[in-house]
C-alpha cells in the first residue's frame, strides 16, 4: 500500500487500534492513509480490500451483518466489536463519498450507526444484547464480562469516536453528557475481574487500555474544553514516567507512547479520518515537527510548567476560535501558537460550532428500551418502555409491523401474557426519529425431568488433550480418560494448557421455578440443560462470568458442562441461583448425580 516505510508520516499511525477489528482489517487505517494524501495508494483496490473484508463472517460479523449488532449469548466481546465495526463502517463510507461511490456510501452510513443498537438508554452504557433483543443480566459497569474486551462498560461507554454528536444526544445533551465524562473520572476504580490487562486507572478510565485514549478529549465536543486540558495535564503528570515502567500499560505497537507525544503537542486525533486534531494545551513551550512534505510546524505555548488553560490560539497569525485543528491546515506549516493561563476559560470554544465534526449533525431521538427482561416469563410480565430523549413520544406495535406515527402511543406500562415481538419508535418534533427498538417476549415452558429418581452421588467427565479454541473442538477428538468425580473439576489435567473437559449427569432441581445458571472459566465453557445451551461462555479468553436462566420442573434434569484450556492460566467454577435463592451459589454435591 505504501511505497517505503518512510513515507509512513506520524499522523495516520497514531490512531491506535484495540485488537477486536478483525474482521475489517485495520480499514481505519486504509482511510487515514486515503485522506492524508500517501503516496503510492491505489485507491480503488484499497476500496474493494475494504468491502470485502467487511463483509466476512469472522467474530460475529456474520451476525453484525444480518441484525446490525452481535449476539451476546453467541459471541464473546460483542458489544466491543459492534462498537469499533461501526466506526470502521464509517470510515469506508467517508472513503466511498470520497471515489464517488453513492450507493456505498449511503450502505455504509447506515450500518456506522449500528452502534445505537447497543445502547440501553435505562443505564446508560452500550450492554451485551441477546439474539431476542433483550439485555443481558445482570448487569454491572464496573464488571469485566465477556461483552466486552478486557474492559468493563464504563471502558466503553465513550467509544463512539466518529458520532460523538450522536452519544451527546443518546445521553440526554451535552451537559448530562459532560456529567457522564466527570463521573467515569471519579467513579471507583475497583473492578470485578482477574484480568491484569486494565491499568492507568483513573476512577473508571483506564489509561493502560486503548479503548480509552481519546475520552478525555470528548470535552472538546461538550463546550466544556478547559476539563479536558485539566484531564490530559493530569494524565501526563501522574501516569508517564521517566523510568523503565514509565508507561501505563502494554505499549501495543507504540501506542501508550504515540498518545504522550501528540497530547504534549497539545492535540490529538479523536477520530482518525476526520483529518481533525481536538485541543489540548502542549506540554513544552516549544516544539519543532518536521513534515513529511519538507516543511515545518512549530508549536509554542506560554510557561507550561503553571499554565495548562487555553486562553486563545494562533495559527499563522490567525485565531483559532474552535476546539480543533485540520490535518489539512498542519501539512501547510508554520506556527500553531497557544497563550496559556493559569485560570480556566468557561467562554472559549463552548459553543456548538466550536466542536469536531461527528456523523450525526441534526438532533436525533434516541432508541427506545424495555426496562425488564422479557426472557422465559412464566404467567404474565409487565412491559414498560421509555426513551433517554426528555419530551419524546414512543409508538410501539405488537403484531411485528414497523411502528410509525400511526401506530399506539405509549403511556402506561402494559402486560402480556404470551410470546410477542414489541417493536418501538420514539418521535420529537423538530428532531429525526431514532431507530426501531426490536424485543422479544418468550413465555417460559417448564422443562420436564428426564427421570424420577437417582442414587449415586457424582459426576461422569470425558478427557481430552489437545489445541482446541471452542468446546466443541474437543469432543472431535480421541478421548484421553474417562471416569467419576464429585463434583466437576479440572485439578486432575495431566498438563497445565491444551486440554479439555465434559462433565455429564443429573442435577437435582429442589423446586418448579426458574433457575439462573453460571460458569466463570479461564477459557471457554458451556453449559447444557438437556439438550438447550443455557450458558454460552465459549472461546479463548481470561477468567470471565457468563449467566443464563431457564425454567426446570422438580426433579432431575440431564446436564453437560464442557471446558477447555487454551494457555497461561486455567481455572472452572459453576453455580446457579434457585427460585427461592437471593444469589447465586455453588452447586452442592449432593444435587449431582452420575448418568
Amino acid at each position: 500500500m505504501y511505497e517505503t516505510t518512510n513515507e509512513l508520516p506520524i499522523w495516520p499511525l497514531a490512531s491506535g487500534e484495540t485488537g477486536t477489528m478483525i474482521g475489517y482489517h485495520s480499514v481505519s487505517v486504509i482511510w487515514d492513509a486515503y485522506q492524508k494524501g500517501i503516496r503510492g495508494f491505489d485507491a480503488e483496490k484499497a476500496f474493494e480490500a475494504m468491502v470485502t473484508s467487511s463483509n466476512k463472517p469472522r467474530k460475529g460479523g456474520q451476525y453484525y451483518l444480518a441484525n446490525g449488532f452481535i449476539p451476546s449469548n453467541f459471541e464473546k466481546e460483542s458489544v466491543s466489536c459492534v462498537l469499533e465495526y461501526a466506526y470502521d463502517d464509517w470510515c469506508i463510507a467517508q472513503m466511498a463519498q470520497e471515489l464517488g461511490k453513492e450507493k456505498e456510501f449511503r450502505l455504509y452510513s447506515e450500518r456506522a450507526l449500528n452502534y445505537i443498537k447497543v445502547f440501553d438508554g435505562s443505564t446508560g452504557f452500550f450492554r451485551g444484547k441477546r439474539n431476542d433483543g433483550n439485555w443481558v443480566t445482570p448487569f454491572n459497569p464496573m464488571a469485566v464480562s465477556r461483552d466486552y474486551t478486557e474492559a468493563t462498560a464504563w471502558q466503553y461507554r465513550f467509544c463512539v469516536p466518529h458520532d460523538v454528536n450522536g452519544m451527546i444526544q443518546m445521553l440526554g445533551g451535552r451537559e448530562n453528557f459532560a456529567s457522564a465524562l466527570d463521573k467515569l473520572f471519579i467513579e471507583s476504580s475497583e473492578m470485578i475481574s482477574d484480568i491484569p490487562d486494565i491499568t492507568g486507572l483513573i476512577g473508571q478510565y483506564a489509561h493502560g487500555n486503548e479503548p480509552s485514549h481519546h475520552v478525555a478529549y470528548l470535552y472538546n465536543y461538550a463546550g466544556q474544553p478547559w476539563k479536558t486540558q485539566e484531564k490530559v495535564r493530569y494524565i501526563q503528570k501522574e501516569l508517564y514516567k521517566p523510568t523503565p515502567d514509565g508507561i501505563p500499560g502494554n505499549e501495543d505497537c507504540g501506542q501508550m507512547s504515540a498518545w504522550y507525544a501528540l497530547s504534549s503537542l497539545g492535540m490529538y486525533p479523536v477520530c482518525p479520518g476526520t483529518g481533525e486534531y481536538a485541543f489540548s494545551a502542549p506540554l513544552f513551550e516549544k516544539a519543532t515537527v518536521k513534515l513529511n512534505n519538507g516543511k515545518t510546524l512549530a508549536i509554542t505555548a506560554n510557561t507550561t510548567e503553571k499554565n495548562m488553560y487555553i486562553e486563545k490560539i494562533l495559527f499563522n497569525g490567525q485565531e483559532v476560535t474552535s476546539n480543533f485543528i485540520t490535518h489539512k491546515m498542519l501539512m501547510d506549516g508554520g506556527t500553531l501558537a497557544f497563550t496559556l493561563s493559569d485560570k480556566l476559560n468557561k467562554t472559549r470554544g463552548s459553543l456548538e460550532k466550536d466542536a469536531p465534526q461527528s456523523m450525526s449533525k441534526d438532533k436525533k431521538v434516541s432508541i427506545p428500551f424495555v426496562e425488564q427482561d422479557l426472557y422465559l416469563f412464566l404467567d404474565e410480565v409487565e412491559c414498560s418502555i421509555g426513551c433517554s430523549t426528555k419530551g419524546a413520544e414512543i409508538r410501539y406495535t405488537l403484531d411485528g409491523t414497523e411502528p410509525g406515527l400511526n401506530s399506539p402511543l405509549y403511556s402506561t406500562p402494559f402486560k402480556i401474557s404470551r410470546n410477542t415481538l414489541i417493536k418501538a419508535r420514539a418521535f420529537k418534533e423538530g428532531y429525526q426519529s431514532g431507530p426501531v427498538m426490536q424485543v422479544q417476549a418468550t413465555k417460559a415452558v417448564m422443562r420436564v425431568p428426564d427421570k424420577s429418581s437417582a442414587s449415586v452421588n457424582g459426576v461422569n467427565y470425558r478427557y481430552f488433550e489437545g489445541k482446541f479454541s471452542r468446546t466443541g473442538d474437543m469432543l472431535k477428538t480421541p478421548v484421553i480418560n474417562t471416569g467419576i468425580l464429585s463434583e466437576p473439576s479440572i485439578k486432575g489435567a495431566r498438563t497445565e494448557d491444551f486440554f479439555g473437559f465434559e462433565f455429564a449427569g443429573y442435577i437435582f432441581a429442589p423446586e418448579d421455578g426458574y433457575y439462573e445458571f453460571y460458569t466463570e472459566s479461564d477459557d471457554g465453557s458451556v453449559l447444557y440443560i438437556g439438550e438447550s445451551m443455557v450458558v454460552e461462555n465459549d472461546g479463548s479468553h481470561g477468567a470471565i462470568k457468563a449467566t443464563g436462566k431457564t425454567t426446570l420442573k422438580k426433579g432431575y434434569h440431564k446436564f453437560r458442562l464442557l471446558y477447555f484450556e487454551d494457555y497461561e492460566g486455567n481455572s472452572l467454577e459453576w453455580g446457579w441461583k434457585t427460585p427461592q435463592a437471593q444469589s447465586l451459589e455453588p452447586i452442592k454435591n449432593s444435587n449431582l448425580f452420575i448418568r
